[in-house]
């Protein structure tokens, strides 16, 4: 499982628990350092935190689960082509007032699904693509 944007390191504890072999990165280093440290307090929880910016060139890996906890003003596929085939990403696609929270499945080496869940809104992921305004 792989977790874009740490924060308090919550979400990655549960799907440690899970039993998921799980990866954490945000581009905060006091988010990850945090995070870690509040998993140290959880009996049976691991995982690897990474301090790093989710949209460098870097390869991210491949992943069954990826998880995107900011929000991506405009859709980038580089995650849902770092899911396994069989795969599942969430992410948060659009800006306020309405975004879209969406699951996306990787079918085979070159299809995916993408469902929409519900609507939402949550702050962007520092680095993401912006939306192209109009200027005069």
């Amino acid at each position: 499982m792989l977790e874009i944007g740490s924060g308090t390191g919550y979400l990655a504890a549960a799907f440690s628990l899970l039993g998921a072999s799980t990866r954490s990165v945000d581009i905060h280093p006091q988010f990850t350092a945090a995070a870690a440290a509040n998993l140290r307090a959880i009996q049976g929880s691991w995982v690897e935190f990474e301090t790093r910016d989710a949209f460098s060139d870097a390869p991210v890996g491949e992943y069954d689960v990826i998880a995107v906890t900011g929000s991506m003003p405009v859709y980038d596929k580089r995650f849902e082509r770092s899911l396994r085939i069989g795969g599942r990403l969430f992410a948060v696609i659009g800006s306020a007032p309405v975004m879209d929270a969406v699951l996306v499945r990787r079918v085979d080496g070159g299809e995916w699904i993408r469902e929409s869940l519900f609507e939402t809104v949550i702050d962007p992921l520092i680095n993401a693509t912006a939306v192209q305004r109009f200027v005069f």
